[in-house]
């Protein structure tokens, strides 16, 4: 099965996981619900009887499976996350009439999308990790009150139904690395209530431009589109997501100046537009001053940017003199300012807060005697400093 990249697998089991926290459950009787009980186990039948069931038994109450939650003695969760199904999901699990989460990640169920969309009291539904293929339905609104949606890692294939846009209580929107064919919906911005939208490693989409109307999802905090053939210019639209904290553009053939609002995002922590083919300035000074971890690198950028914990502007086009009090303010970790034109000399403050692991600055054109500071900074593992015109003795402590 397709594997998430670590830092988003993280952020996505922190979103289900909250998520999961704000539903109020209880797990309260060991009398069993007869019906309950019956549907349970003909599901466990359809499913092969798969070994890590081996608790669904008629003996016991479902509600002390552990698989199971409920409340006031009925069915409201069911979690198989990672139990070895390779059977196709029975849509007799909708004869669940409380059933509000169903977590079927980390599996290897065959087919097209299941059978399920009479389970209209679905809050969340987690799909991701699976072998499941062919269309999304266009009915899936069906659904309305879902609030967590993630069908990520799997094989979906064909165009992103706009009916996703009118599921007004969803929260989070995962459908990442799959094989969907066609554009991204521009209903996709009707989704008020939206913190999350990952769309990213879905490289067959045909090349378009993000929709404006995504820039209306006030309450987006998470927006990772990277590596889905996304083109033409960021639409100035996304200067209104206040919310954002995370925004990954990357890997894509974006053209054209960033709009310099993005810059001025009071909550965004991380900026990664690496790899595409924008140009044009960066502003000398910005009123993010949350930001933490930027990435410009591999475009055709010119101008500065301040020090942040993660500075990374390798393969652009960027001159001028580095910037003296790089390091001073901000926990500085990474530096990569490789494969551009910089003159003058290497900041001298880089590790001004004992924590800095990486200096790459070869290929430009810088001059001076190396800083003395760095032979003092014992958490330096990386120094990469070739192609320039230094002069001088080597530090030492180097």
């Amino acid at each position: 099965m397709p594997k998430l990249p670590s830092p988003f697998l993280v952020l996505l089991h922190t979103h289900f996981t909250l998520l999961l926290i704000s539903i109020p459950f209880q797990v309260n009787s060991q009398i069993p619900n007869t019906e309950e009980l019956t549907i349970l186990l003909n599901i466990k039948q359809e499913l092969g009887n798969p070994p890590s069931l081996s608790s669904w038994n008629a003996t016991s109450s479902p509600c002390d499976w552990p698989e199971i939650t409920c409340k006031e003695n009925s069915v409201t969760e069911i979690s198989l996350q990672n139990k070895s199904i390779t059977q196709k999901i029975p849509p007799t699990i909708c004869n669940l009439k409380n059933l509000t989460s169903l977590d079927l990640s980390l599996n290897n169920i065959p087919g097209e999308f299941p059978d399920i969309l009479s389970c209209t009291r679905l809050e969340i539904l987690d799909l991701s990790q699976n072998l499941f293929v062919g269309l999304l339905p266009n009915d899936i609104d069906r659904l309305s009150a879902l609030q967590y949606i993630n069908f990520g890692a799997n094989n979906f294939s064909g165009d992103i139904p706009p009916s996703i846009g009118r599921l007004s209580e969803l929260q989070k929107l995962y459908l990442y690395e799959n094989e969907f064919d066609g554009t991204f919906p521009k209903e996709i911005g009707n989704l008020s209530n939206l913190e999350v939208l990952g769309l990213a490693l879905n490289e067959k989409m045909k090349p378009a431009s993000i929709p404006l109307e995504f820039g209306k999802l006030k309450k987006l905090q998470t927006l990772w589109i990277e590596e889905a053939n996304l083109m033409g210019e960021i639409p100035d639209s996304l200067i209104s997501l206040t919310s954002l904290e995370i925004l990954s553009l990357a890997k894509n053939n974006l053209t054209g100046p960033i709009p310099s609002g993005l810059f001025s995002l009071k909550n965004l922590t991380n900026f990664y537009l690496f790899n595409n083919k924008l140009y044009g300035e960066l502003p000398n000074s910005f009123e993010g001053r949350n930001l933490v971890e930027l990435d410009l690198s591999a475009n055709n950028l010119t101008g500065l940017t301040p020090s942040l914990t993660d500075f990374r502007v390798s393969k652009n086009k960027l001159s001028g003199v580095l910037p003296p009090e790089i390091g001073l303010h901000s926990k500085l970790q990474a530096f990569d300012v490789s494969s551009n034109q910089f003159s003058g000399q290497l900041p001298k403050h880089l590790c001004a807060a004992g924590v800095l692991k990486r200096v790459v600055a070869f290929s430009n054109n810088l001059s001076g005697e190396l800083p003395k500071s760095l032979a003092n900074c014992s958490t330096l593992h990386t120094l990469k400093l070739h192609d320039n015109k230094f002069s001088g003795e080597i530090p030492s402590g180097i």
